[in-house]
């Protein structure tokens, strides 16, 4: 959220009426959410319709809370997702940390591969 310091006056048009706000949106950012609103009023809004405009305006502001709501689920589903990654790869790095310690230690000791093969497969 923005500082009240951060927030510029703006004036813009959306559905015939005026409106001067104050928001830290840019001017790209801003006229993209005016284009949607007036999609979305292009489509609710309409004469045709036989219920009253406040109804209209309702059954809009309806939709797009249900997109929100829907983007919010997305969200949180590509949240857990993330964790989930996360927690596999420090699995991942974990076991290899192991397999490391494991080769490192099985040099120090000393043990010639080739020489303990050789011994296993000569015969007795």
């Amino acid at each position: 959220m923005a500082d009240i310091g951060d927030l510029q006056p703006t004036k813009l048009v959306i559905g015939g009426e005026r409106f001067q706000i104050q928001t830290d949106l840019s001017p790209e950012e801003l006229q993209a959410l005016v284009n949607y609103i007036e999609e979305k009023m292009a489509v609710h809004l309409t004469p045709s319709l036989r219920a009253e405009p406040r109804k209209q305006l309702i059954l809009m502001a309806m939709e797009i809370a249900s997109e929100l709501f829907a983007l919010r689920q997305r969200v949180a589903e590509l949240e857990q997702s993330q964790e989930r990654t996360a927690e596999s790869m420090e699995h991942l790095v974990d076991l290899l940390s192991a397999e490391e310690r494991e080769v490192k230690n099985s040099s120090e000791t000393n043990i010639d591969p080739l020489g303990a093969a050789e011994a296993f497969l000569s015969p007795r």
